[in-house]
């Protein structure tokens, strides 16, 4: 669920601030405030899905998965879209994908309906993918597990060297957090990690439209408790034990008190802007980012990076650990 780290991770934005019409993206550090700017070719026009490992999951143009690593420029290939149960390709005469036919969950007694890319990315294809361990070790033998279809989750799981991506039912009671803290009619979105006690946390992150923006008002943390032979109930959280948290599209990485340093506060959550309904307006996509922490013990809310990087608008913003972040200076 959590990647535990020794050090803090990156936000990766693309460079097109201030107007600026730049191919190339942007690692900023805020532990120290370093930030450096790079260009990898084979992230031109893709969307940031995940992070782990060293390890970026994209999609492309067509919705196609992709796992790219910004260390190594190395790229493999995740099962495609049209291998999941609500999805069929639609070609051209000569044989390019053009759409999709999707059947959607609003009427799934009704026939596949022909689907723009962009319909595809807002409301059928992956939300978030997670990889079970590194590709790049020899003997690894990973899984990606990917949460798709964002108004009626499916899980859905591929082997490495899979070609498909394997359904894994679940019942609703399987799968629903049920707790009493989130509110009807409010816009949140809502995170699982977890504390170096092995417990579950839920971070319910509520947010304000405003005129230009969309804005963090609020965040609460709940962790689950009991279990065996006790009931199991949730608790509101006060602290995190100096522990800091970064969550967003990324799997959730923690810090340890003992590993933080530099301008990351402990006690203190992270996050990124993964607004995914963005994608459907070029004025939307245009606005500022929400990329803010949130510090339990005085409930404050503060930017976390600087404006620049958060007018880097879209892909959409990111976490990633990098092991040796030094190698992107070759």
């Amino acid at each position: 669920m959590a990647n535990f780290a020794t050090n803090a991770p990156f936000l990766l934005t693309a460079c097109n601030h201030h107007d600026k019409e730049n191919d190339g993206f942007t690692l900023y550090s805020p532990s120290d405030k370093f930030h450096l700017e790079f260009d990898k070719p084979f992230l031109h026009g893709k969307l940031f899905i995940g992070s782990q490992h060293d390890w970026l999951i994209v999609l492309d143009q067509h919705c196609e998965p992709t796992l790219f690593n910004p260390l190594t420029a190395e790229s493999m290939s995740l099962p495609s879209i049209t291998t999941l149960p609500k999805v069929r390709p639609c070609h051209s005469v000569n044989s390019n994908t053009v759409s999709y036919f999707c059947r959607t969950n609003y009427r799934p007694e009704s026939p596949f309906l022909d689907c723009e890319f962009d319909y595809c990315l807002t409301e059928v294809a992956f939300r978030k993918v997670l990889i079970s361990s590194n590709p790049s070790i020899s003997s690894s033998n990973y899984f990606a597990a990917a949460l798709v279809d964002p108004l009626f989750p499916n899980l859905v799981v591929a082997r490495s060297g899979e070609n498909r991506w394997n359904l894994i039912p679940l019942h609703k009671e399987e799968c629903e957090i049920s707790a009493p803290f989130v509110e009807d009619n409010t816009a949140f979105n809502m995170y699982l990690a977890e504390d170096f006690a092995g417990r579950v946390l839920v971070i319910i992150r509520h947010q304000d439209f405003t005129t230009d923006e969309l804005v963090t008002s609020d965040v609460k943390v709940f962790r689950l408790i009991g279990g065996n032979g006790e009931e199991r109930k949730w608790e509101c959280v006060e602290n995190l034990n100096g522990q800091s948290i970064f969550v967003g599209t990324n799997a959730s990485i923690s810090l340890a008190k003992e590993d933080i340093h530099g301008e990351i506060k402990a006690d203190t959550i992270y996050f990124t802007d993964e607004w995914w309904y963005f994608i459907g307006s070029e004025e939307s996509k245009s606005r500022p980012r929400d990329i803010c922490s949130y510090n339990l013990i005085s409930k404050s809310i503060k930017r976390c990076c600087p404006h620049e990087h958060r007018r880097c608008t879209w892909p959409l913003p990111i976490w990633i650990h990098l092991s040796n972040p030094t190698l992107m200076l070759n």
